[in-house]
């Protein structure tokens, strides 16, 4: 008798804790999803601008030369395409997280270890294209230009300077330090993401 009735519940104990463990939580693709489309937006904004800065700058040089620092060579394009097609590879990889598949930990892996130092090589590109910039005015101190960019003083250089290298660690360190340590680190199973291993979050 005792039995019979102990029996329905053990079963319905079963039944309540049965099912698959956690899987990795989908907001990290859709975060990825967001951030990648959002930089690439701001790069794609970045490139139009610098594409046409030559002629919205001419009537500003007053005779003067073009900015060494605001003329884009082979390289500077180089990089920037190899920038967009890293974050597309981020967007991918976020998808691919968003529908449990393993090999998004491998994409977003790939992405944040050479964003770092692509983001390192970035900043260290733009001090010396400020330095180009203020040795240009240096050379042209009657210019507009020069005299616009000299009207702030050393401190508002310096504060630009800040700002680059504060935007550059939250942006081009922080950001891909997070995926590289929650896939390298915290989640290394595809069981993990398929729900077949208990989650640590």
């Amino acid at each position: 008798m005792n039995d019979q009735l102990t029996e329905p519940i053990e079963s319905h104990d079963e039944d309540l804790f049965a099912g698959p463990a956690p899987a990795w939580p989908k907001w990290i693709g859709g975060f990825a999803i967001g951030w990648g489309g959002l930089m690439l937006t701001c790069t794609g904004i970045m490139s139009a601008y610098i594409l046409y800065l030559p002629k919205m700058m001419e009537p500003m040089l007053e005779g003067a030369p073009l900015p060494e620092a605001m003329q884009l060579g082979l390289l500077d394009w180089s990089l920037m395409a190899v920038g967009i097609l890293a974050l597309l590879l981020l967007i991918v990889g976020g998808v691919l997280c968003v529908m449990r598949n393993p090999l998004s930990r491998v994409l977003i892996l790939i992405w944040g270890i050479s964003s770092i130092p692509f983001s390192l090589v970035n900043y260290v590109r733009q001090m010396d294209a400020q330095e180009s910039m203020r040795a240009w005015a240096q050379q042209y101190p009657d210019n507009t230009i020069a005299q616009n960019m000299t009207a702030g003083g050393q401190s508002a250089q310096q504060i630009g300077e800040v700002v680059g290298l504060a935007m550059t660690i939250v942006l081009g360190i922080i950001v891909p330090a997070f995926f590289v340590v929650w896939f390298g680190f915290i989640k290394t199973k595809p069981a993990q993401m398929l729900g077949a291993e208990e989650e640590i979050i």
